[in-house]
């Protein structure tokens, strides 16, 4: 049995079921953040939508989990892990009439599951000028959890844009081997900023806690500025943290809540999530005052090209 919370029930007749399947806590640090933070959304805009979430799921129980899920009449299964290929499957295959989504998975899949993805690697690129244009060092860190696609892509995009505005800066990238190692990425974090980097972006979950952290701590000794990832982080940082990358995940959960509610959303296919659908950067907030309006106006022009299919952005989903 696993432990089942209910966020809301629907005001009046009940017309969806929805339920989401989270691998570690719902707020933790970032990416389950962004779901639970949609969910949030949903409850407050679909009246007629029950929702429902499980956390803490060990991917060797997975299926196990979708089954009770499926068993107790949830319509809407939403797995927010990537890893979990074979367990969506085998449910999809046990449970026909229950619509599974599966958070940045690949195709080909059952014509019972939707599979969504976040292309924030246009984001990552205007961040990637950004970053290029406020460095003082020509030294970028990037701290990454690991080289999965959807944040090898960001990565990979981001030093394109560094490149675009600034070829000969220099872009340092740690893999920490996990995504809820804070201790570790604030330790490569610092490690960088020791070695000239005056740009941090944390690329990937919990190891952000620590990169931003390592910035704030050298606040007074060092100019060091912080891009987020995945989520706003700024709350977290505002004297830092010029911007992030958004992953778009607030607005894609509900979106696809609202898909399956008008009965609009169909098995089989691959829902992506760019620039225009909310996988954007984050406002300056009041630290634009530091950004040179010449840099702030190019960023501009180029999402707005981007957005307009003036401009593609270089994409690389591996190492390989």
């Amino acid at each position: 049995m696993f432990d089942i919370f209910e966020l809301c029930r629907a005001r009046g007749e009940e017309k969806l079921k929805v339920i989401i399947l989270f691998d570690t806590k719902k707020t933790e640090c970032g990416w389950n953040e962004a779901a639970y933070n949609g969910l949030l959304e949903a409850s407050r805009r679909f009246d007629q939508v029950s929702i429902s979430y499980v956390e803490s799921v060990h991917l060797d129980r997975w299926a196990d989990c979708l089954k009770e899920v499926a068993e107790l009449g949830f319509s809407l299964v939403i797995s927010h892990a990537s890893p979990v290929e074979e367990q969506i499957k085998e449910a999809a295959e046990a449970y026909p009439e229950t619509l599974f989504v599966w958070s940045t998975g690949k195709t080909p899949v059952p014509e019972n599951v939707v599979v969504i993805d976040f292309l924030a690697h246009e984001a990552s690129y205007l961040a990637g000028i950004l970053a290029a244009g406020m460095s003082e060092t020509g030294k970028i860190g990037v701290i990454g959890g690991m080289p999965a696609p959807s944040f090898y892509r960001t990565y990979y995009s981001f030093v394109k844009g560094v490149e675009e505005l600034r070829p000969e800066a220099e872009v340092k990238v740690q893999w920490v081997g996990t995504f809820v190692d804070v201790t570790k990425g604030f330790q490569e974090a610092l490690e960088f900023i020791e070695e000239g980097c005056d740009v941090i972006w944390g690329n990937g979950n919990g190891q952000n806690v620590g990169a931003r952290n390592a910035c704030l701590s050298v606040i007074g000794k060092r100019k060091v500025w912080y891009i987020g990832g995945i989520i706003d982080e700024h709350k977290y940082a505002p004297p830092i943290c010029i911007t992030s990358v958004l992953f778009g995940i607030e607005r894609a959960i509900p979106d696809v809540i609202g898909r399956a509610l008008e009965g609009k959303l169909r098995g089989g296919e691959l829902i992506e999530y760019r620039l225009r659908e909310g996988a954007d950067l984050a406002p300056y907030y009041g630290l634009e005052r530091f950004i040179p309006e010449d840099l702030r106006e190019r960023v501009s022009r180029r999402r707005q090209e981007i957005i307009e299919g003036k401009f593609t952005v270089p994409r690389k989903d591996s190492p390989d």
